[in-house]
């Protein structure tokens, strides 16, 4: 029996050719391009995480198949340049086999960790020992012990449209609350990559996957969370063990320290990362549009978003809900199917302070307005829906002050299992101004509302460093919270008001340009 298998996710082509030997087999993922020599999975556009969770579940299929139940799933990515450290080595006197896998190999088979991984650059390493623990490593090059399969793997893929790089801190935080003395580096075997470039995602706002993760988590584990500085190196006082005890987490350890509701724990399951129908708009399409909000700014947009936005889309119908106000009559410049102008009734806060539990620059009480907005437009949709015996394929949501830049892209192709939204202004979270997917999804989109209250509540409760909920934090952590899966999709507008025009596609161009300058000008940082 074969105790390693390694999962590799590579752009193309088949790499490391030093891997192949009788301790191990391989599968190599392709997202980008098929290997020209074949044998490969291809699995185009993945994120870093459902590439991994796709190997994870190609290899326990083959591991079933098989009959071959390996001790290490070993995940890598292509770009790693893998080599023995013989300087150490010799200091230590310690044999290497002069291949870095075998030699990794070696020290997986000798202590047995939980989480085994190679050293890198800025990991945290104990000069002139062959072992030592860490808490922040990188994903580059990381072994998991069969049995911590069960909880620790798979990757979540909640943050998956905000920054690739959270799930692996939350990984790393869930090895170290509770595989702290195994979760071991080997410096024997050295990693750095053969090239700098960062994910399509990579957000660093660590506080944020830190405060999920504290409100997955019960008392006695909560307290032992290392918030005050989440991304550290530095591990936690104690030395490595090799194993002594099973890494299975019991049904009763975890339902005495984890919330078994909480998205990290409900929606992160061996059993839901099987490969899923993609799931397409019908041709023709049949498609209800949701505007929402203030009509201020809609005479002078109101063309532009029957041009880039309604005609594109073919076969539509237009819901409508606008507050009672000056700007109501614009509303009727789009022909909408359905109408509604009600005014605006005082919505009860729930004791929550804007600045303190959550930070929204409109104010908490125009912000729930917004909200109830969106609710009672998709009641609008649904009773349509019901009165007329229909059934929409998609739905879009989006303000009614947006100027398109160009028409909508083409939407024949998105896989309605998620829900899309714009691929910038995103900040800490989503951007909240356009979204589509289909009807079940965007029901609880659209319902925000109902769970506004108790998400500030549990996310302020879960940490006291749990930063102020934004309302671009709130639409991503709503949607986690019934595991909808969230892409981007690259659709542009700014947004117009009373007297100018707010830039923001350009503003936000001007932003990532001066970004990169810096980032230049820095040299190289870590990803995790």
């Amino acid at each position: 029996m074969k105790p390693f298998i390694y999962l590799i996710q590579s752009a193309s082509g088949t790499p490391y050719p030093e891997i192949p030997h009788a301790s191990c087999d391989r599968i190599v993922l392709n997202w980008k391009a098929p290997a020209p020599e074949g044998g490969t999975v291809f699995v185009p556009d993945a994120s870093w995480n459902e590439g991994r969770n796709r190997l994870l579940w190609e290899a326990l299929r083959h591991g079933k198949a098989t009959g071959n139940d390996y001790l290490y799933y070993i995940f890598m990515d292509d770009d790693c340049v893998v080599r023995e450290d013989t300087a150490l080595a010799r200091q230590l006197n310690i044999a290497l086999t002069g291949n870095p896998f075998r030699t990794f190999e070696q020290f997986l088979l000798e202590w047995e960790p939980a989480v085994g991984y190679t050293r890198y650059d800025w990991q945290y390493c104990e000069t002139g020992q062959a072992v030592n623990l860490g808490h922040n490593i990188d994903g580059l090059f990381n072994a998991f012990h069969r049995e911590t399969l069960s909880f620790l793997l798979p990757y979540y893929t909640g943050f998956d449209s905000e920054s690739w790089l959270y799930s692996q801190h939350l990984i790393n935080h869930m090895a170290s609350l509770l595989y702290h003395p195994h979760r071991i580096q080997c410096n024997l075997v050295t990693t750095a990559n053969a090239r700098r470039k960062g994910y399509a995602q990579r957000k660093k706002y660590w506080d944020i996957p830190t405060t999920f993760l504290a409100g997955a988590l019960k008392s006695e584990l909560r307290q032992a969370l290392n918030t005050a500085a989440p991304n550290s190196p530095l591990p936690a006082p104690g030395r490595p063990r090799k194993k002594k005890r099973a890494y299975q987490l019991s049904a009763s350890f975890i339902e005495r320290h984890w919330h078994a509701g909480h998205p990290l724990v409900k929606h992160r399951r061996l059993d839901a990362i099987a490969p899923r129908a993609t799931r397409s708009r019908r041709h023709p399409a049949r498609v209800a549009v949701c505007l929402s909000g203030r009509c201020c700014g809609l005479d002078r947009v109101h063309r532009n978003i029957q041009e880039n936005l309604l005609d594109p889309l073919g076969h539509y119908d237009l819901f409508m809900y606008a507050p009672d106000d000056a700007y109501a009559g614009f509303a009727s410049l789009l022909n909408p199917t359905v109408l509604e102008v009600a005014p605006d009734r005082p919505l009860d806060e729930g004791g929550l302070r804007n600045g303190t539990d959550c930070l929204l620059k409109v104010g908490l009480q125009r912000y729930l307005q917004q909200l109830e907005g969106l609710k009672m437009c998709n009641k609008l949709r649904q009773a349509y829906e019901k009165k007329h015996n229909i059934r929409y394929d998609a739905v879009l949501r989006c303000r009614p002050d947006l100027l398109f830049k160009s028409p909508l892209p083409e939407l024949s192709a998105l896989d309605l299992n998620y829900i899309y939204v714009p691929d910038f202004h995103m900040y800490e979270g989503c951007n909240d101004r356009f979204a589509i997917g289909n009807p079940e999804n965007m029901t609880i989109y659209m319902n925000k509302h109902d769970d506004w209250h108790a998400y500030v509540t549990a996310w302020i409760n879960a940490s006291r460093d749990a930063p102020p909920v934004t309302a671009e934090m709130f639409t991503a952590g709503q949607l986690r919270q019934y595991g909808v899966g969230v892409r981007l999709l690259p659709v542009r507008f700014d947004r117009v008001r009373a007297h100018r025009v707010k830039t923001d596609w350009e503003d936000h161009c001007r932003k990532a340009q001066r970004r990169q300058t810096q980032c230049a000008a820095r040299g190289p940082t870590k990803p995790f």
